[in-house]
């Protein structure tokens, strides 16, 4: 009888114990935090442009209408493409924010240079 239990102790706790390795990624994606997306970054760069002077208040509000990689005098580069339908002037209703792919702000303009 002592035996009969053991057994069935030790097979309900193998059975128990596959759950716990079935998805380990589970488990450390909810002890580890994202960090903020290139879109993300180079909106908080368009917010301090804005609090600069250098871009009208109404840019906090664009909206992302594309994201690309680019290779520019052999570093790669994020480029991410805003636009601001407030702006009256069609020329500078586009914001090209230029970031590295380790989410630094380079640049931005209304031309893609």
């Amino acid at each position: 009888m002592r035996r009969l239990f053991i057994s069935l102790a030790g097979a309900s706790l193998a059975i128990s114990a596959v759950p716990a390795f079935a998805h380990p990624e589970d488990d450390l994606g909810s002890r580890y935090t994202r960090g903020p997306t290139t879109e993300e970054l180079a909106q908080q760069a368009i917010v301090k442009l804005v609090a600069q002077a250098k871009l009208p208040a109404s840019w906090t509000n664009a909206r992302v209408v594309r994201s690309a990689l680019r290779t520019k005098n052999g570093a790669e580069q994020n480029v991410v493409t805003f636009q601001n339908d407030a702006i009256s002037q069609p020329a500078k209703r586009m914001l090209y924010v230029i970031m590295s792919t380790g989410g630094e702000f380079i640049s931005a303009n209304h031309k893609l240079i």
